[in-house]
């Protein structure tokens, strides 16, 4: 009888056509055990990031999907293992039990904002000279502060030492960074001093955490309004009700390095980038920051894929820097294990266009990571969840042993009165006209720059100075070194008579 049932409603799909495709998809169905054949990028199981109206997730040949009574009559009569998990006619219903798991709420072991800020408040009380919070700014829609947090070894001023950034939660769904980026928090603040690896990263750069860059995204997600939503809570069309999906700004599309070029002008599109750029404020606290410390890595924290991006592609052709930044990417792409257990993290070149790591790289010197965690889902299961923190912050350690270099540390000086100088500092053999100058910070005068071992020449700039040209300069291999640079004051013009 039930398989006359199947061969019937087979028959009806064939008869119905163009019909069948219009059926809402009322039924969440679990797959399981599904070979590799089936998924990749052509098969019948392809998970797509951007576009889930039928594949929710695909972890370890397990798959939730949305489905009419027709795919998931055809999917049991094509041998697959479908169980059906419930049906509904509300789709957000649908969602919350898909991608939030059987409770249909957010695992408790994630952390709503409110909680991280709360830990590490607490964290500041009782180690002031390691950690101490920073507001950059606050969101769009809501006005939330949103928290940057200054690991040092005297966290309480600023340090003239290289600065390593790691964020997490430009997209709201994309909640593991967070949970990656508090672990790293707490850990740094409370083995300083008893791990010897720690107290050394600690000792030797500035480190900067953003747990969550959008607020209001991640309140939406981990509240359990909705499972769905990645951008921000921007009322785009001014109706005056929010938290309707799907509204909202993708904030890692809305940075200034190409802006034009990524992402959509269409706002109900998930990569819309907003009205121009810098236009939601999302970004521009992230803008505020690097005005406050400039960085020489940093970390993004998106899923999914198990890949990590590095700048760039463009035109077909590598960042001036492409060298260089493939080898930081392959180490710390290859101390990242997969969830499959069977390998690391791969890497790839993105594109130059509006997201944070083109803008950090291109517009600020900084090498910036996109490292996508974890496959086949955006919230994943708890039992999931410690094992990536734990394989990412092997990622980590990769990352902070480079903050040893080599490289150089160009420090730059006022040759009369030994005053710090914001010069510009141009390797012209190394940067083309694809990215900005790159220039040493105000307050100390420094500009850390990781180079290979070997001889460069070096430009170095400032209104009112002598420019200064240095050829053959020696970075050794290891540790940084230094280099001090007087710039002599220009001559003042003689008024004419």
């Amino acid at each position: 009888m039930k398989k006359i049932l199947l061969i019937g409603l087979l028959a009806a799909a064939c008869r119905l056509g163009a019909t069948v495709a219009a059926e809402p998809r009322t039924l969440l169905v679990e797959v399981r055990d599904i070979p590799a054949a089936a998924q990749g990028d052509k098969g019948r199981f392809a998970f797509n990031d951007y576009n889930r109206d039928k594949l929710l997730t695909l972890v370890r040949h397990t798959a939730m999907m949305l489905a009419t009574r027709a795919e998931f009559a055809a999917l049991q009569h094509d041998g697959f293992h479908a169980t059906l998990v419930m049906e509904s006619p509300d789709l957000l219903t649908l969602y919350k039990r898909g991608l939030y798991g059987p409770t249909s709420a957010l695992p408790a072991c994630y952390h709503r904002y409110d909680q991280i800020v709360a830990r590490a408040d607490q964290l500041a009380r009782e180690h002031p000279e390691r950690i101490a919070r920073v507001q950059i700014g606050e969101t769009t829609q809501f006005h939330r502060p949103i928290y940057a947090y200054r690991i040092s070894s005297d966290a309480r001023r600023p340090q003239d030492k290289p600065g390593v950034l790691l964020d997490a939660c430009h997209h709201s769904d994309e909640i593991m960074g967070a949970e990656i980026v508090f672990t790293l928090l707490e850990k740094l603040v409370l083995d300083y001093g008893r791990d010897p690896e720690v107290t050394a990263w600690v000792d030797r750069c500035e480190i900067y955490l953003v747990p969550v860059v959008n607020v209001d995204g991640h309140d939406i997600v981990t509240s359990g309004r909705d499972p769905r939503w990645r951008k921000n809570a921007r009322d785009v069309n001014g109706d005056g009700v929010t938290g309707v999906f799907p509204e909202g700004v993708d904030v890692n599309r809305g940075y200034d390095f190409n802006w034009a070029m990524g992402g959509t002008d269409q706002p109900d599109s998930d990569r819309y980038r907003g009205e121009h750029p810098f236009s939601e404020a999302e970004n521009r606290a992230m803008r505020r920051l690097l005005e406050l410390k400039p960085f020489v890595l940093s970390l993004s924290y998106h899923s999914q894929g198990e890949v990590i991006y590095y700048p760039w592609s463009w035109n077909g052709q590598p960042a001036p820097d492409d060298v260089l930044i493939r080898e930081i990417a392959g180490e710390v792409a290859g101390h990242i294990p997969t969830m499959d257990g069977h390998g690391t993290y791969a890497i790839s070149p993105g594109g130059p266009s509006s997201q944070s790591y083109p803008w950090l790289y291109g517009r600020k010197g900084d090498f910036d990571f996109i490292v996508e965690t974890g496959m086949g889902a955006h919230i994943f299961a708890a039992e999931d969840r410690a094992g990536i923190i734990a394989a990412n912050l092997g990622g980590v350690r990769a990352l902070l042993a480079r903050t040893a270099g080599p490289g150089l540390a160009v420090h730059v000086v006022d040759a009369a009165t030994n005053r710090p100088l914001a010069a510009q500092v141009w390797l012209p053999r190394i940067e083309n006209e694809t990215v900005d100058r790159r220039s040493t910070e105000a307050t100390f005068g420094h500009y850390w720059r990781l180079l290979r071992p070997g001889k460069y020449e070096l430009i170095i700039s400032c209104p009112g100075y002598r420019t200064a040209v240095l050829h053959n300069v020696a970075v050794a291999a290891g540790d940084w070194t230094p280099l001090e640079v007087r710039l002599q004051p220009e001559a003042p013009v003689a008024a004419r008579p």
